[in-house]
């Protein structure tokens, strides 16, 4: 059986790709090309897979088109090098199609692997979105005496100080279940920086007892989760824990993508000159602070 090469575009596809690690077959090889603009999902699996001799990791150039023109180069290579093997680019942009026709008129077996972005899976998307917005509506309206005595015990908990790594940990699974491993890498290593998170994560990661004791300490309260998580960032960053109820109201008045709205509102509310850091701190937490 021939060898079937897959080249991904990630800067059109995205992290649409994954499944296909689980299908390749014993001679199949991924060369996914990616710039430094790539997802924490994708640093994520890189971080999974980097000893996966299928798959070969390039980081390329940034640019317009830069990529595009990189991965054409290294398919150029490949078919000059194994002109018998078969040939598939992941990408919906349609300026493959050129290149793909070429070497088709030459006797190489190659395609373009494209994903449905319709209008119909758009609104689908949307959809569900709305559905989702609308249940944690629902699981938002606990009472007002439970989220204030929530807030006080919060405070208390970090009002001496900074914490240990294992207390921080137990104070992350207040507000993330064991299972969001994603979520996790996420915080460890934009909080505690890169190495230091890593190494706390594949600790976290390989430890089943961990995961049961720290199962037990996941509120049901949606509301205090998110308050809770944006405390442990202020405390961590040496910053008033009692404003984590005004910037968690301020990240959940917004879309998590509008970063430029959501900056202004805390300029309002926390002005802009040091030590005034609350943005830029809970800024690469956004998203998750949103969603948990």
């Amino acid at each position: 059986m021939k060898r079937k090469y897959y080249l991904i575009d990630t800067e059109n596809v995205g992290d649409r790709w994954y499944k296909l690690i689980e299908k390749l077959g014993k001679k199949d090889r991924v060369i996914s090309f990616y710039t430094e603009h790539h997802s924490k999902r994708m640093e994520e699996c890189l971080f999974q897979q980097v000893h996966n001799h299928k798959i070969l990791w390039l980081e390329c150039a940034a640019g317009n088109n830069a990529l595009d023109y990189q991965l054409i180069g290294v398919l150029s290579y490949l078919v000059v090098k194994h002109p018998k093997s078969s040939f598939c680019i992941y990408s919906n942009d349609k300026d493959y199609k050129n290149t793909v026709d070429f070497w088709k008129s030459r006797g190489i077996d190659i395609s373009q692997k494209e994903f449905n972005t319709g209008k119909k899976k758009k609104a689908k998307k949307k959809k569900k979105k709305t559905e989702q917005a609308k249940d944690i509506a629902v699981k938002d309206k606990e009472t007002d005496t439970e989220k204030e005595a929530g807030i006080v015990s919060m405070q208390e908990r970090f009002c001496h100080g900074k914490l240990t790594d294992q207390q921080y940990t137990e104070e992350i699974a207040k507000s993330v279940p064991v299972s969001g491993l994603v979520a996790w890498y996420h915080i460890y290593t934009s909080l505690f920086g890169q190495d230091k998170g890593r190494n706390l994560y594949m600790a976290f990661k390989k430890d089943a007892q961990m995961h049961e004791r720290l199962s037990k300490y996941y509120m049901e309260n949606k509301y205090l989760r998110g308050v809770n998580l944006v405390a442990v960032i202020l405390n961590y960053n040496g910053l008033d824990v009692k404003r984590a109820v005004e910037a968690y109201n301020i990240i959940k008045l917004h879309d998590p993508k509008n970063f430029s709205e959501i900056k202004n509102d805390f300029d309002k509310q926390f002005g802009t000159k040091p030590p005034q850091m609350y943005y830029s701190r809970l800024k690469p937490f956004i998203k998750i602070i949103n969603t948990i």
